[in-house]
């Protein structure tokens, strides 16, 4: 979802403002912060225990708050061109499903926005327990949607998504924007020109 689905999704300067770090991640904090929010992207933590082991390794409390720190400063934008591609996929009869490494409170906020409205399921890391570039990631997915991969084709804004996808046996294709999508798309054929 995030650069390709999404724009403006990026919390991370501001969360960390708000902690009272410079810098735009949990890895500029400690390292272990990056791991136990990989664990919670893939739904083997929660966000209690991420603060809860946030707090012991930091050594201090978290500012006063009243909402879910993930939740209260992911403010994305649906990129509408890209939205416009989807829905004339299903329009073609095309099946389109997100793949999406996330966390519940941002699941939470885009079901809200509707922006799953448009496919035709939603795969997600948190609840699947995988995230990509895990090759799992996409065999589940295969899996589940009943295809073998050289039938389905795969777009992320990631060059390391992009190398497992290929890896998987999935046609694959680096996002840079809705133009050059909807022109990798016409030249398989799924998307008149």
């Amino acid at each position: 979802m995030g650069g390709v689905i999404l724009r403006d999704f990026n919390m991370g300067p501001e969360l960390m403002s708000f902690l009272g770090f410079p810098g735009k991640t949990f890895g500029n904090i400690d390292k272990r912060l990056s791991v136990s929010l990989q664990d919670h992207n893939r739904g083997k933590i929660n966000e209690e225990d991420f603060w809860t082991l946030y707090r012991e390794i930091i050594g201090k409390d978290l500012p006063p708050h009243d909402e879910s720190l993930f939740g209260k400063f992911f403010k994305p934008k649906p990129d509408e061109p890209t939205v416009k591609i989807v829905r004339a996929l299903k329009e073609a009869g095309i099946r389109v499903v997100v793949g999406s490494n996330t966390i519940d409170s941002h699941y939470e906020i885009l079901e809200r926005m509707g922006i799953f409205d448009d496919f035709d399921k939603v795969y997600a890391s948190q609840i699947m327990g995988l995230a990509k570039p895990d090759p799992a990631f996409y065999e589940y997915i295969l899996r589940e949607e009943g295809v073998n991969a050289p039938e389905a084709f795969f777009t992320d804004d990631l060059e390391e998504n992009i190398d497992s996808a290929v890896k998987a046996g999935l046609k694959a294709f680096l996002y840079t924007d809705a133009e050059a999508l909807k022109m990798q798309l016409s030249a398989l054929g799924l998307l008149a020109a």
